[in-house]
């Protein structure tokens, strides 16, 4: 008498249909990409020969309105179309600057291909754009006379925060942990003469503000660390404009290769502690 084969548990029998599953949706996803639309973005701004970039109407020392000295960004954006062959066009965006978060912007596609000029790389930037691996640091900076460190700092220190989106509650209770007192300065340039005349002891301020402010001073711009946040910063693209994004992260990585990073830079008193070389591990 013949002997009936043994009957396998029902997990078996359905487990060839779960091996398959993840190949399934493999291959969906693979189909379904040849029916997205071509990513033209370089090829449209081959075409029009001509790149446009939203950038603050004034953030020194990134957006200046100075002929001679424009502004770090703003020379090398430039740098990046000239080395692409293309004409540079910057729509200036008077919110850009005041905020870090790019939804508050009122900016679309319509009005610029690239957003430069201060684009904070972090969770809320690259929900709504993509972006290039970041060139500058920025966060509060410490003004001070050489040698002298927050810690020894006993009177008042001159505050100014200028147009940034930096977190200035964690900022004061940073200062009154450490028993420093903050006078609010209304201006750079009132925070320049403030600590000058020896009204008070330092000043506070964004980096990148201060480093423009104080660059022919005495004075040292020290990029504040740990606990306070830094910023890193780089170039904003819409979503989907890949290979707009590649060729201008190329030409970026071309630029810190021949040195013409580094010259940029110093021109705007921007040292080693505001640049994020390429491959830096506190950058990423």
């Amino acid at each position: 008498m013949a002997r009936e084969p043994a009957s396998r548990p029902i997990g078996q029998k359905r487990r060839w249909y779960m091996d398959l599953l993840p190949v399934t949706v493999c291959f969906a996803l693979l189909i379904s990409v040849g029916f997205l639309p071509p990513d033209t973005s370089k090829a449209e701004v081959d075409k029009a020969g001509r790149l446009n970039v939203c950038m603050p109407s004034q953030y020194a020392p990134l957006v200046t309105r100075n002929r001679d000295m424009p502004g770090f960004e703003v020379e090398l954006v430039r740098e990046i179309a000239d080395r692409q062959g293309w004409r540079l066009n910057i729509v200036s965006n008077a919110a850009m600057g005041r905020d870090f978060n790019p939804r508050n912007w009122r900016i679309n596609r319509a009005q610029c291909q690239m957003l430069a000029g201060g684009i904070a790389i972090n969770a809320s930037t690259r929900s709504f754009l993509d972006t290039s691996n970041p060139h500058l640091l920025t966060g509060w900076a410490v003004v001070a006379k050489p040698g002298v460190t927050l810690d020894q700092i006993e009177g008042q220190v001159g505050f100014f925060a200028g147009l940034t989106g930096l977190d200035r509650l964690a900022l004061g209770q940073y200062l009154r942990g450490m028993g420093v007192s903050p006078k609010i300065i209304n201006s750079g340039p009132a925070l320049l003469g403030a600590v000058e005349s020896g009204q008070v002891e330092a000043g506070i301020s964004e980096a990148l503000l201060a480093a423009s402010t104080f660059g022919d001073t005495e004075y040292d711009v020290t990029l504040m660390g740990e606990p306070i946040q830094r910023f890193p910063l780089g170039m904003g693209f819409w979503k989907g404009d890949t290979t707009l994004q590649m060729t201008v992260q190329k030409t970026l990585s071309d630029i810190w290769a021949d040195g013409t990073m580094v010259e940029i830079a110093a021109r705007y008193d921007l040292d080693e502690q505001f640049l994020c070389e390429p491959d830096e591990v506190l950058c990423q």
